[in-house]
């Protein structure tokens, strides 16, 4: 491939060909997927990327948008040698607004220094994942991530104010004006969030932020009943109005947490299952929480931990934000992201460990994930990584039981084959004709979310 004119366009330096500098690139966090790329391109604006893109279309040549690479499910992996064009080098913060509470971008910054920037400013952003200091907020975007705060705040999508990007013909397309109301047409920032870099390469974006907390606590409790953890979701949610976390880990992945990281366990006395909330609000968040209809159990309760400070609220948060690494210390995973109906959650968190089992009884089951919106993470170790017989399994019983194959992650290469679960022939064949319009070509992340 002649890649002078990509030189020409973002430098020698932006163009790097080196395959032992690549490995990064092209193996997604998983370990599940590995590509291999040409050359990985870092252009440093919009232009740059726009001049990339329009190149790409007139030669045919394929591109997979990439921000932090910290897609798992294959999302931002270069399968068949396309171009990988990196947005790392768009690093910067351009403009902060403090008196409207908004934030303009370019798409490479990562996740954690726009949470650092809104609190310097007395702000917060309303998003928050344990991949924070990796993940950019392009990548966030493209995915339409949730984390651990949609609860309170919602995902992605409702953080965005405004958009650049770019299509599949180099076109620029959106603006960053920030205005509240504008009905003036489609919105393009909703489709484009969630598109997963298959319409248009997000450049820039405007963020709302929201007001900071003057207090936030952790409570991190043990329960021996699924239906008792599953009660108190239900109470919380009712009657703790600052509530803005509510995650839910088991015994099994807390005792790989600690033996992996060498850390002791939350209580003396093990639980079957764990739940840990966040609340923030005014200051006296613990007076309100005690006032509350979840004081009898707070104070009966003898596996119950608070966290009040930075330190603290830490300690407990890495017992479930540490999952993650754990599981992929002792293997490749198969990560199936999906969100279960809440009437439904206690039935399939009992089942899928049958359903997993039936497929391969030496297979290792891990459940954590977002108990207040209805996302779990189940983590399958044991089944080789092209060994499909287990996702299909699972996803299918997701579907019949009116649930979601992608909560937040994104289809990325993993699901495309099995979005027929959660959607119909003719809205395939629109979100198809949608992709044409955006990317005549075909050139921008082919094979994810729909496979050709």
């Amino acid at each position: 491939m002649e890649l002078q004119h990509l030189r020409n366009i973002i430098g020698p330096e932006g163009v790097v060909t080196d395959q032992d500098l690549h490995a990064s690139y092209t193996t997604d966090w998983t370990r599940r997927y590995v590509g291999s790329t040409p050359a990985v391109l870092f252009p440093k604006d919009t232009l740059q990327v726009s001049q990339v893109l329009q190149w790409c279309f007139s030669n045919s040549v394929a591109v997979i948008p990439q921000g932090g690479n910290t897609s798992m499910v294959g999302g931002a992996t270069p399968m068949n040698n396309e171009l990988v064009l990196s947005l790392k080098r768009m690093d910067k913060i351009e403009k902060i607004d403090k008196a409207s509470g908004q934030l303009t971008t370019q798409a490479g910054v990562d996740l954690g220094r726009i949470q650092q920037t809104a609190r310097d400013i007395g702000w917060k952003y309303g998003v928050d994942l344990s991949a924070r200091d990796s993940a950019s907020i392009g990548g966030t975007i493209s995915t339409n991530a949730g984390g651990s705060q949609v609860l309170r705040y919602g995902n992605t999508r409702r953080q965005i104010l405004g958009l650049e990007a770019v299509t599949g013909t180099g076109d620029i397309v959106g603006d960053l004006r920030g205005l509240i109301k504008d009905n003036t047409g489609y919105h393009l920032p909703s489709l484009l969030c969630g598109s997963e870099g298959t319409l248009a390469v997000v450049t820039k974006a405007k963020l709302r932020l929201v007001r900071a907390p003057e207090e936030e606590i952790s409570i991190l409790l043990g329960f021996q009943s699924l239906m008792e953890a599953i009660r108190f979701v239900e109470l919380a949610k009712k009657h703790l109005y600052e509530i803005q976390a509510c995650e839910m880990f088991f015994h099994n992945g807390l005792s790989l947490v600690c033996e992996e990281f060498n850390i002791e366990p939350p209580f003396d006395c093990p639980s079957n299952v764990y739940l840990l909330i966040d609340a923030a609000g005014q200051a006296g968040v613990i007076d309100r929480i005690s006032k509350s209809p979840l004081r009898d159990f707070l104070e009966s309760s003898t596996s119950a931990a608070f966290g009040t400070d930075y330190s603290s609220r830490k300690k407990l948060w890495s017992y479930r934000e540490l999952h993650t690494e754990a599981i992929s210390a002792i293997g490749i995973p198969h990560k199936l992201d999906v969100t279960i109906p809440h009437d439904q959650l206690h039935n399939f968190c009992n089942q899928v460990p049958e359903i997993v089992s039936s497929v391969d009884s030496n297979a290792q089951l891990f459940l954590f994930g977002h108990a207040g919106d209805g996302n779990i993470h189940v983590n399958i170790l044991g089944p080789e990584p092209e060994n499909l017989a287990v996702d299909e399994t699972v996803l299918d019983y997701v579907a019949s039981i009116g649930g979601s194959i992608s909560a937040e992650h994104g289809i990325g290469r993993a699901k495309a084959d099995y979005l027929q679960l959660n959607r119909t022939d003719t809205e395939i064949k629109l979100f198809k004709k949608i992709k044409e319009v955006f990317d005549p070509a075909g050139i921008l992340n082919p094979g994810a979310i729909i496979n050709n």
